[in-house]
């Protein structure tokens, strides 16, 4: 088990934007994950001035520290608003194992009502799986949009089957000249900027608040992504905090006064991670999100 300090080595994964768009084809079929990139001058030009919201983003160590470090800047993070009471599991961590949860505020890039899976990518992009169920007016607009740019760069034609034909754009992004593939990205970017830019209820779709009353893991708590945040308070919940107290004892670091030693691991939070930290429990924690 690794040690508090150990886990500030750890980091959280940028995306590649290349990767992203030509890999969400490849895992599906019939494009139905195609992926939405977006920047923050995007959505302005798309939405004009946007707003700033709060939100709750549940985190490790690694990932607080992180957060300290993006304060003010342009890359973007997914928080929630509201979180289903009978169902904490989105408080163990999502894309880590959680145990921290930080208060804060930002700039609102999208919000949904359940996640959405969305993806960090690198310039501070943030990248949108786009499904029927969640963007159905958008996914239509992206099939084509797709379908037209495959029929411009590539020199075959595209299959009519539908599995294939996704195989076939993941094929046309592993052949591209490095030149024309970075063309190929730029224009796709471009794209997406204009389908939102001319479909108003895509862009309804981006601003859908609430809780999904779907009954899965994903709407167990509404998504939003910000960025040029400021954090207002962080917690740690003290069932993590024990649990991980806990499971120190009998490595040797907890022999003799482990009260004390206790203490001194509550401090060094504070002084690595946040000056006011604050220790509190799931369902007290469940009921400072839920408030409005």
């Amino acid at each position: 088990m690794k040690s508090f300090n150990g886990y500030l080595k750890e980091a959280q994964k940028i995306h590649n934007t290349k990767e992203f768009i030509f890999a969400n084809i490849e895992m599906t079929t019939a494009y139905e994950i195609p992926g939405l990139v977006l920047s923050t001058t995007a959505l302005e030009r798309v939405f004009g001035k946007l707003e700033r919201i709060k939100g709750w983003h549940v985190t490790n160590l690694p990932g607080v520290q992180g957060l300290k470090k993006i304060q003010g800047k342009k890359n973007s993070i997914s928080v929630m608003r509201q979180i289903n009471p009978n169902d904490n599991r989105a408080l163990s961590g999502v894309a880590t194992k959680g145990g921290f949860v930080v208060e804060l505020e930002g700039i609102e890039l999208l919000s949904a009502d359940k996640d959405v899976f969305t993806t960090r990518l690198e310039s501070g992009r943030r990248g949108i799986r786009i499904t029927k169920s969640n963007f159905p007016s958008l996914l239509r607009d992206m099939q084509i949009m797709i379908k037209k740019m495959y029929e411009k760069y590539s020199k075959k034609p595209q299959s009519k089957d539908l599995s294939q034909a996704a195989m076939d754009f993941t094929g046309l992004g592993q052949t591209l000249p490095q030149k024309e593939k970075g063309q190929f990205i730029k224009e796709y970017i471009d794209n997406c900027e204009d389908i939102l830019k001319k479909n108003k209820t895509a862009q309804q779709e981006l601003r859908t608040y609430g809780r999904s009353k779907d009954r899965d893991f994903s709407s167990g708590y509404n998504e939003s992504v910000i960025n040029q945040i400021s954090i207002k308070n962080v917690y740690v919940m003290i069932e993590k905090w024990d649990e991980w107290a806990s499971s120190e004892i009998g490595t040797g670091k907890y022999e003799g006064d482990f009260e004390q030693q206790y203490e001194d691991e509550e401090k060094l939070l504070q002084k690595t991670v946040w000056k006011n930290i604050e220790i509190t429990g799931i369902s007290d924690m469940i009921k400072k999100i839920n408030k409005k």
